[in-house]
């Protein structure tokens, strides 16, 4: 059974990851976890005592009771942690097979950066879910921009859309580096050998998928451009977006993708960040 780790914060961000869980346990066998994270300011301490604990407490309560009502068949349990919200969310992540995290829009217009940092570095898959959220019965869209196979990212797409019943969409894009295109003058293969590699690769993906889960219903798309502006194009209306997260090791963390990192600014539906 999958264990579902879901956080919340008692805002309407929270409410839309609970929501998207919930559908999901519609067709997935899951457990749910749910987590509120209490970040304690020394004045809290001094002018309030617990009272601000006894609230984040009440809302944890509040959602497990929601959960239990909408999803009775599902197994629920709630925890409260105390400590720095990214720390307190990477680590729960350690114990779940998927975490689950609303994110609002900002007063910019974009969203906020919390999810992006927990996605950055997280054990086990996430799936960031906009607030508010837009349901959508579309089908499943996984965006690939390298030659290099990623068959953790692919497989965890293509699950999602056999279990939901829904199609999925691979999405390969490519473009042709700057230090390239400039060379791209004097030889004008260049172009067409880098074109030539990237549909290579993305008839390699649709194969894979093709022998692993026989019965999807399967489509693609081939484009060349910026990969988180093709892909936010392709999208829209997805009923989730899923994307692979490169590791490049920095002092004590890790970066997430510019790709990924500009999608989750600017997403237009639930995104899933899966570890390669």
């Amino acid at each position: 059974m999958e264990r579902v780790c879901v956080a919340i914060d008692g805002t309407a961000s929270g409410e839309a990851a609970i929501d998207w869980a919930v559908q999901r346990s519609s067709h997935t066998e899951i457990e749910i976890a749910v987590t509120a994270v209490f970040d304690p300011l020394p004045s809290e301490s001094v002018l309030a005592g617990n009272d601000y604990r006894a609230l984040y407490a009440t809302v944890l309560s509040d959602a497990v009771r929601r959960i239990e009502e909408t999803a009775p068949g599902v197994r629920v349990e709630g925890t409260l942690r105390t400590g720095q919200p990214r720390a307190q969310l990477v680590a729960a992540s350690s114990e779940a097979d998927l975490l689950v995290i609303g994110t609002g829009r900002s007063e910019a217009g974009s969203y906020a950066t919390l999810p992006i940092r927990i996605a950055s570095t997280a054990r086990c898959p996430v799936v960031v879910v906009p607030a508010p959220r837009v349901p959508s019965d579309d089908g499943v869209l996984v965006g690939l921009e390298s030659t290099a196979q990623q068959p953790l990212v692919v497989d965890f797409a293509a699950s999602e859309a056999q279990n939901s019943g829904r199609a999925l969409t691979v999405a390969h894009c490519w473009s042709v580096p700057k230090l390239i295109a400039v060379a791209m003058f004097a030889h004008p293969g260049v172009w067409s050998r880098m074109q030539d590699l990237h549909a290579r690769a993305l008839a390699e993906t649709l194969a894979h998928v093709r022998a692993g889960w026989p019965g999807l219903e399967l489509h693609q798309r081939f484009r060349e451009g910026p990969a988180a502006l093709v892909l936010a194009e392709e999208a829209a209306g997805a009923s989730l977006l899923v994307v692979g997260r490169h590791d490049r090791a920095t002092v004590g963390d890790t970066l997430l993708g510019s790709t990924s990192h500009d999608l989750l600014l600017g997403m237009t539906c639930p995104i899933a960040v899966v570890p390669e």
